[in-house]
């Protein structure tokens, strides 16, 4: 596919603010009208509501990325216990899709839930939303199954326990090991026998 838009020269990334609302708002309108045009069902992908994204503030770090001064995605993300990072939203504006807001809103949440000392992340997403899923993929995301790490696999415990379905119809959970920085990395010179 090519895509002649010009990238953003500047991608900033902040706490939510008051004054993002109502671009927040209409993003929310535009993610889901997409999901619709695809088939999905209005009831099932529903757009959060100005009260729904104030109402996320709560128990989310809600994060807004702006290309170039305009809202262009934001997610939200939280701490499960027993101690893993779970992504709630990521959505980009399909004006910005495919301009490296989604990656550089995940960065952030990479970096901020590593500097709490969690090393998972999980999330929930859709099976037929194939654009997401290839975006998770190539970020690393695997399905969840009997081979993720044991937080996540306790993550996935407390939420099979807490009475409510693990997915709903539809969904497939994924989680991703959250990389160490490059600065964190031991080098191939590093010999910890020579405590350097």
């Amino acid at each position: 596919m090519h895509d002649d838009r010009t990238a953003p020269k500047r991608i900033r990334v902040t706490g939510l603010q008051e004054a993002q609302l109502p671009a927040l708002v209409a993003l929310e309108q535009a993610c889901t009208a997409m999901y619709h045009e695809s088939g999905f069902d209005a009831a099932d992908v529903p757009a959060r509501t100005l009260a729904e994204i104030i109402a996320l503030t709560r128990r989310h770090d809600v994060r807004v990325a702006e290309a170039d001064d305009e809202v262009a995605g934001y997610l939200a993300w939280r701490d499960e216990a027993p101690g893993v990072a779970y992504l709630e939203e990521l959505s980009v504006h399909p004006d910005h899709q495919r301009r490296g807001i989604a990656t550089r809103l995940l960065e952030e949440l990479l970096e901020r839930a590593r500097e709490l000392g969690m090393e998972q992340v999980v999330l929930r997403s859709r099976e037929k939303a194939i654009w997401a899923q290839a975006f998770f993929r190539k970020a690393r995301f695997a399905p969840l199954g009997d081979d993720a790490p044991e937080k996540v696999r306790a993550w996935r415990s407390e939420q099979e326990a807490s009475g409510k379905p693990l997915v709903r119809d539809g969904e497939v959970v994924m989680w991703a090991k959250i990389p160490l920085r490059a600065y964190d990395k031991p080098s191939d010179g590093d010999d910890e026998r020579s405590g350097s």
